[in-house]
């Protein structure tokens, strides 16, 4: 048997960014993985989904050729080889991983753990000790009693991503992340897609100004938005499935195909199994952890997605050098206050801190300030012209409280935010920073501007007559 400084449960972006970590900091590590390196993001997540995004969105791009003075006559698309090339993405990414373990001479056990004591795992036969532990075993996704997948006609996000064939009507429920995602890739490849969601709003995390915005452009390409709607029933038919809608949009509804992406539940057994072990779990399986990402047994920890936190990549890489810091002798904490997100949308939707509704709730004096891409000569450059930038700041203080993106490139531009809320920079100060043009994080300099009175591209508004 042998013993280890530090075991990491799970090699998703939490887990082998928490191993690399520990070992730059000396620590002996192991990693143990039951299914593929990389865990859900790399293999079946935010990788593979993008890379399908891109052949969907370059595809809608094409097909508008001559918008940019060029020819491109018989665009068509071949589902199989957008899936080939996913799977040759996710091949690179993964084999850098396990390249990655072996230069930092990390042991890789492969099979489904469980923590029996502190200290202690059993992975099929075999037990491995290790000094401290790092659980990293992620999620899955959640399913609605009565519409359970089945692979064929009802699917979840991992069967999305094989489909090899374009079905013509494809019902979504879920209009969160997931489900607007899809939605946008079988919609630039012509299917027809309904889009339902409980909620008041698509996206109904990020800021209403952006929701309402973005399901405006949506709807413009031709997909039926459904919200303040819920199934009631679903039912198999000869030639597909009938789904009963119950609130707003009520009816029935017959597709090819459908799609449930109401989010993801914890993969916490690696605990559970365990009662005596006490490691405490609370909403969805979430395994509860503090600030320095150590659950309620001294010694264990726990990042991403089995926390029931960020339910992000970046979120749970974060989360993982932060426990790895913290079991080699150091101590940082976890600011879940600047963690950005973004939907890779078309156009993107991204965002950072409090939404204008979250802050008010909060207590804060609200100011705001935004941009229309519309008004950025770089956005007209390219073409992609939809898009807004939005300022939250707190009006007594002008600290930066959110920044709110959607636009073209809205996830990359997202990272000035971040930055800017990180260093706890007021609204001004964006302002007074020289952004270089013609760029579209002119944008979020004109919404700062804007957010004074001052946007020098935003048309003023009109006096109202004594």
């Amino acid at each position: 048997m042998k013993t280890y400084d530090i075991a990491v449960v799970g090699t998703g972006p939490g887990g082998y960014v928490a191993a690399v970590r520990a070992s730059q900091r000396g620590a002996n590590v192991v990693v143990i993985e039951k299914n593929d390196i990389g865990g859900v993001c790399l293999n079946v997540g935010c990788i593979p989904t993008k890379t399908l995004i891109y052949s969907a969105e370059l595809y809608r791009k094409m097909q508008h050729a001559s918008d940019y003075g060029l020819k491109a006559d018989s665009v068509g698309f071949d589902m199989k080889a957008m899936v080939a090339r996913k799977n040759k993405v996710i091949g690179m990414n993964t084999g850098g991983i396990s390249a990655l373990f072996k230069g930092h001479g990390i042991d890789v056990i492969r099979g489904e753990a469980q923590i029996v004591a502190p200290g202690e795992i059993k992975v099929g036969e075999e037990t491995v000790k290790a000094t401290s532990i790092i659980i990293a075993t992620g999620g899955r996704p959640a399913q609605i009693p009565g519409l359970e997948f089945n692979g064929t006609t009802v699917i979840g996000s991992t069967d999305a991503l094989e489909l090899t064939e374009l079905p013509g009507r494809i019902g979504i429920i879920g209009a969160g992340a997931i489900g607007a995602e899809f939605a946008c890739i079988w919609n630039a490849l012509g299917a027809k897609v309904t889009l339902i969601e409980f909620m008041p709003h698509v996206l109904p995390r990020e800021d209403e100004d952006l929701s309402k915005r973005l399901a405006a452009g949506l709807k413009k390409k031709g997909i039926d938005i459904r919200t303040g709607t819920k199934v009631a029933e679903l039912a198999q038919t000869d030639d597909g499935v009938r789904l009963t809608l119950e609130g707003s949009k009520a009816g029935e509804l017959d597709v090819d195909l459908v799609l449930v992406s109401i989010g993801l539940e914890c993969n916490s057994e690696v605990v559970t199994k365990s009662p005596g072990l006490g490691v405490e779990v609370g909403a969805r399986g979430g395994i509860t952890v503090d600030e320095r990402m150590e659950t309620t047994v001294p010694g264990i920890y726990a990042i991403g997605d089995v926390t029931n936190k960020t339910w992000l990549a970046h979120g749970a890489s974060t989360e993982g050098i932060v426990a790895a810091t913290n079991v080699t002798g150091g101590n940082r904490h976890m600011d879940y206050r600047v963690v950005p997100s973004c939907t890779f949308t078309s156009p993107e939707v991204a965002s950072v801190g409090l939404t204008e509704t979250l802050a008010k709730e909060q207590g804060y004096t609200v100011k705001t300030g935004s941009f229309l891409f519309s008004g950025n000569g770089r956005a007209h450059a390219i073409g992609e012209t939809e898009g807004l930038v939005k300022i939250v700041g707190d009006a007594a203080t002008d600290e930066v409280l959110g920044v709110h993106i959607m636009g073209h490139e809205a996830g990359e531009l997202i990272a000035a935010g971040a930055m800017a809320m990180s260093l706890e920079a007021t609204v001004e100060e964006i302002a007074h920073t020289i952004h270089t043009h013609p760029t579209l994080s002119e944008a979020i300099l004109e919404a700062a501007e804007d957010y004074y009175g001052e946007g020098i591209h935003t048309r003023p508004k009109p006096k109202r007559k004594k």
